[in-house]
């Protein structure tokens, strides 16, 4: 069996080729089962523990084993800690991945193929809100797409967003200017794509911030009870989403001002799949705010897990 770590996941998953990777599977028929979710005893905060099952249409596929413990943080443990195992076409295990890579490339990914439908080809200016491990794939998987020249990385402790802002810089090339910003509001003031990877509970991004034109990548919450974007993000933009099925089952951002009666389900128009096989339209003019909200698939992590284990190994060097 195929035993992958971190370092030997990433070095089989150049960005660009991962998302090209993820715009197949959404054209395909692969089958992904609501995920399982259970809370877990113990901590200061809830625990969580789920489970991600996905199959490609000859049988083989997948199952991530998601771990999600808030008060980690404490301990200067990740919060969300993975493990992936992959199965053949005949139902044998063949390989077990550090699921905690997978999630963070995977989800750049997503993100960064929305990107290519829904945010402006000139799009040069990335504000990160957030300062937790995801953080700097966010920045890598948006600046593989888009000709990025300058990243503002955003977080409640100035401390932390700094350390986020060397781990970005140590992906990216060197004519790429990342900085610790001050202000998120002054940040996103001049944004020309907003990547909220946060946890919290309550928004962090507020609509009367944003200028035309942006993009608004929300990745953070999966949730009901969560949000990253207040009801001006979502009240101001044409929405997409990863998935329907996850979006509309776990997504607070956009499931809250729904039972509201902020926004009307007509008001979220597409997931990935739309895009990617262009049943639904995405960015129709260079002054228009779009939201995508992502929750997750594993349809993505199948993706990434057959990349990664039929890939020859790559050296770590910077991938765009």
């Amino acid at each position: 069996m195929l035993v992958l770590n971190a370092e030997q996941v990433r070095a089989r998953a150049p960005m660009a080729a991962l998302i090209g990777a993820l715009r197949e599977a959404f054209r395909g028929d692969c089958v992904a089962p609501v995920r399982q979710l259970a809370k877990v005893p113990g901590g200061a905060a809830e625990r969580l523990f789920l489970c991600m099952p996905a199959f490609a249409s000859d049988g083989g596929g997948i199952v991530k084993l998601v771990t999600v413990f808030p008060d980690n943080a404490r301990q200067a443990v990740p919060t969300v800690q993975a493990a992936l195992v992959v199965f053949s076409a005949s139902g044998t295990p063949v390989a077990v991945l550090d699921g905690t890579m997978v999630t963070y490339l995977r989800t750049g990914a997503a993100s960064a193929l929305a990107s290519t439908y829904l945010s402006r080809e000139d799009s040069s200016h990335l504000v990160v809100i957030g300062t937790g491990g995801l953080a700097p794939y966010m920045a890598l998987a948006h600046a593989t797409v888009r000709p990025i020249r300058r990243i503002s990385v955003c977080g409640r402790s100035a401390a932390r967003a700094a350390l986020t802002a060397a781990a970005v810089r140590s992906l990216l090339a060197p004519d790429v200017e990342v900085i610790a910003a001050d202000s998120a509001e002054a940040a996103v003031a001049t944004a020309d794509i907003v990547c909220c990877a946060t946890r919290s509970a309550t928004p962090v991004l507020a609509g009367k911030w944003l200028r035309a034109g942006v993009l608004v990548d929300l990745v953070g919450s999966f949730s009901p009870a969560t949000r990253e974007a207040d009801d001006d993000v979502v009240r101001g933009s044409r929405i997409f989403v990863d998935t329907f099925a996850g979006a509309l089952t776990e997504a607070g951002d956009l499931l809250d001002p729904l039972r509201r009666g902020v926004i009307a389900r007509e008001r979220i128009e597409g997931q990935l799949a739309d895009l990617v096989t262009q049943r639904v339209r995405g960015r129709v003019s260079g002054e228009e705010i779009v939201t995508f909200k992502s929750v997750g698939s594993a349809i993505e992590d199948l993706a990434a897990a057959q990349m990664i284990v039929t890939a020859p190994e790559r050296g770590l060097r910077r991938q765009r």
